[in-house]
Parts: structure tokens; C-alpha cells; sequence
């Protein structure tokens, strides 16, 4: 089910809008709808990629041949 979200934007945004919709044959709704939709998934991936780095620990001295290892990779093959 959709629901309607009004917002309130300057004309120039409006007509930006509009040429980009023009431009890639969609509705203005559509065209936002994506850009919203990118917005979240970065944000989303951003947080992600925040919380693996604070969960690394940076003093860690194994070597690539260690991880391949654990992994179950063949480092040599590499």
C-alpha cells in the first residue's frame, strides 16, 4: 500500500526535478522516490561500514596469510 508525503521544496528544485524526470522518461514521484531510496541505503551501508571498523582492532598484527588461513583460502594460490 502507498501512502502520500507532501513536502515543500523552492521552484528551482521543482524544475530540476522535473527536467530530471523529463530526462529519464519517469514521473517527478518516481525520481524522488529513487533518490530517497539511495539515501537510505547509504546512510544505511555508512553505519555498517562505521560499526565494522570500531569493531577492528587496529593493534591486531595478523598477516594476510593468517586470514586466508582461518578463512579457508589458499594464500599461495593467491
Amino acid at each position: 500500500m502507498t501512502t502520500n508525503i507532501n513536502i515543500r521544496v523552492e521552484e528551482e528544485l521543482k524544475q530540476a526535478l522535473q527536467g530530471c524526470a523529463k530526462l529519464e522518461n519517469k514521473t517527478v514521484s518516481e525520481v524522488v522516490l529513487e533518490a530517497i531510496k539511495e539515501k537510505l541505503e547509504n546512510e544505511y551501508d555508512y553505519k555498517l561500514a562505521l560499526l565494522a571498523y570500531e569493531s577492528v582492532d587496529l593493534n591486531d598484527s595478523t598477516t594476510l596469510a593468517n586470514m586466508c588461513a582461518e578463512a579457508g583460502i589458499d594464500y599461495e594460490a593467491l
